[in-house]
């Protein structure tokens, strides 16, 4: 074979050897990206998944702090008031609670609270006085009617229409400053008060701006002496003469205080093992209802004082609906870490109480048993039988104690 016949095979051997060279790298690059594509659809794929499982538990987590209101009080209860299903001296350690020390100085009830109930009663029984040479001075209260205007325009809440509004100086309840340019004003006088509505005001229509109040002062009220007279004519129930009144307010106030403390000992010493869940729901539940009924009835009070109220509930909690749910965690494992202390106490007492033992506590307390039929129709027996169950631990208590100075 001639040399250029050699170089021509060469040639050939070589082209062909490139074109396999090349079909291989093709092959392998086309491998590669097709593994790189594998890859990188199985790496999207896991990201995918994690962020669907992550999108999973996250709604999981918050359907399971989501409170339902319901006012199903008895749901979780047996028929003897005991939380169904539990045996509370296995979810609590209770403290001793047989024969405890109770100092009687944590318990009296002091002088200075006696004039305080004194001072209060007779603000109760306060008079309205038209004498108009009494100036108004700080601490009174008084009786005033006002019409409020914006730019010399009436807003809607701040008008009396004539019907009187009673309002205690230094209280606060009014706008700021409102109170204070009242006093040294007399029964009678026409008084203008200029006020600026909080920045913060909840009446957005309001808040900020300037208002003029044109007040009427229809009168000052005045308080009685407290001397027997009065305790006869409007303490009857309770005493007689000032002092059979002062020894009444000693004595009730020394139980209410020695079951305050009583209470307070068993809850700061009583460790929880467990809580219940599914009673610890029920609380959720049964709590964001009473909690909505005092909303529906504080928004009406308010849109009445002011012309408008809060515009949802959470508004006026002051807390998204999530928030508000959380925050039900911590207030009713309190409540039903109360309930559980008495439902052991009981049990280790070997006790239990029935509808009978709650209506004969009212016809004791008031004479006959009628408010049972709307209470028991609201709650359900077994909710009013659950409630005596604290008294009763707390009696056991208090006559199995000793008392020190």
């Amino acid at each position: 074979m001639s040399k250029k016949n050699d170089e021509n095979v060469s040639e050939n051997l070589s082209n062909s050897m490139k074109k396999r060279i090349e079909r291989a790298n093709r092959d392998k690059k086309s491998r590669r990206s097709r593994l790189i594509g594998k890859t990188v659809t199985a790496v999207i794929s896991v990201l995918i998944a994690a962020g669907i499982i992550y999108l999973i538990a996250n709604a999981a987590i918050k359907a399971s702090y989501k409170v339902t209101a319901s006012e199903n009080f008895g749901k979780c209860l047996d028929a003897n008031g005991y939380v169904k299903g539990v045996n509370a001296a296995s979810c609590v350690t209770l403290p001793q609670y047989r024969g405890i020390s109770i100092p009687n100085s944590e318990i009296v009830f002091t002088e200075e609270e006696v004039e305080n109930d004194i001072k209060t009663q007779l603000e109760n029984h306060q008079t309205m006085s038209t004498d108009t040479n009494k100036l108004i001075e700080d601490g009174d209260k008084i009786n005033l009617d006002y019409v409020g205007t914006i730019d010399g325009v009436e807003f809607a809440g701040g008008n009396s229409n004539g019907e009187g509004s009673d309002l205690t100086i230094g209280s606060h309840s009014f706008i700021d400053d409102f109170e204070e340019q009242l006093i040294g004003h007399g029964v009678g006088e026409n008084v203008t008060v200029n006020v600026t509505f909080p920045e913060d005001y909840q009446s957005a229509d309001l808040a900020g701006k300037d208002a003029v109040f044109e007040c009427v002062i229809n009168g000052i009220y005045i308080s009685p002496e407290f001397t027997d007279e009065f305790v006869a004519e409007n303490l009857s129930d309770k005493a007689s003469t000032v002092e059979e009144y002062k020894q009444y307010l000693r004595d009730t106030n020394y139980e209410k205080n020695l079951e305050t403390w009583i209470d307070n000992y068993l809850k700061t010493n009583t460790q929880v093992v467990k809580y219940p869940s599914s009673y610890l729901r029920s609380l959720k539940s049964t709590t964001k209802f009473q909690d909505m009924q005092s909303f529906e009835y504080m928004n009406q009070i308010y849109a009445q004082m002011y012309g408008s109220g809060y515009s949802d509930f959470y508004e006026y909690q002051g807390m998204t609906e999530e928030e508000y749910d959380k925050s039900l965690i911590d207030t009713c494992k309190e409540t039903e870490k109360s309930i559980l202390i008495y439902q052991a106490i009981m049990e280790t007492e070997g006790l239990k109480l029935t509808i009978d033992d709650y209506k004969n506590k009212l016809i004791a307390d008031n004479g006959n048993d009628e408010a049972y039929a709307s209470s028991a129709e609201q709650y359900g027996d077994a909710y009013l039988i659950q409630g005596m169950y604290r008294d009763k631990a707390i009696e056991i208590v208090k006559n199995n104690a000793v008392y020190t100075d």
